[in-house]
């Protein structure tokens, strides 16, 4: 069972839309700067409503940036990680944090997309020097989270799905200019901070599986999705 309509719930549609003992829920708020609580009770009964049906296995989508309590103290990282507390409470609940995923989507608010837009466009935009994103393919999130939901041995209620290293920002904005052939027209502000996530688990299953998340992943992903033809 499938529950959501974007680039997360597509991916998976194919291998696991038809099984009525999994709930893979991909829906709800997706804006990280959203703070109607409307919008947050939509998501929270929705989710509790199909918890509700005793599936063997529940997967949750929350985000890796849950884990940051000072950076990250806002009414939606804070639903977030009450969403997770009701998942990890159900039988068979399972956590998967996200970071920035990449994939074929239409959305331009995804940071990614907002990068390339802007390059293209020329438009001037903020680059914080000190922030750093960790990028992670949607291809290589399907396929390392699926081994987790498949696996018959114990595994974490949570696991960070990420690449082994974050990413400067301006070092992003770098791979974008040569990926697109464009030079971006921004703005560099002394702001951010580092943005370390602990990835271990979900790099040996990567590592099992022969996915790299390790050395030029970003580069790598980001001419996969963004690079001239």
């Amino acid at each position: 069972m499938i529950v959501g309509r974007g680039l997360l719930a597509r991916s998976f549609a194919e291998r696991y839309a038809n099984k009525d003992h999994l709930l893979i829920f991909a829906s709800g708020v997706s804006n990280s700067a959203e703070s109607d609580p409307s919008e947050f009770g939509r998501e929270r009964r929705a989710l509790e409503a199909e918890l509700a049906k005793g599936y063997r296995r529940s997967v949750y989508f929350g985000s890796c940036g849950v884990a940051d309590r000072v950076g990250n103290d806002t009414p939606y990282m804070n639903h977030k990680r009450a969403m997770e507390s009701i998942v990890q409470s159900t039988r068979g609940g399972l956590v998967l944090r996200l970071p920035q995923v990449v994939g074929r989507t239409d959305n331009p608010n995804t940071l990614t997309n907002f990068l390339r837009d802007r390059i293209l466009s020329g438009e001037s935009f903020q680059v914080w020097s000190r922030a750093e994103r960790n990028l992670i393919d949607i291809d290589d999130v399907v396929a390392i989270a699926s081994a987790m939901i498949e696996c018959e041995e114990q595994i974490p209620a949570v696991v960070n799905i990420a690449a082994e290293r974050s990413v400067p920002m301006p070092a992003i904005v770098a791979i974008f200019e040569e990926a697109l052939g464009r030079k971006a027209n921004f703005d560099l502000k002394d702001q951010g901070t580092p943005f370390p996530i602990e990835s271990a688990y979900a790099n040996r299953v990567g590592r099992e599986l022969g996915i790299d998340l390790g050395s030029n992943y970003a580069e790598r992903v980001i001419r996969k999705y963004y690079g001239q033809e």
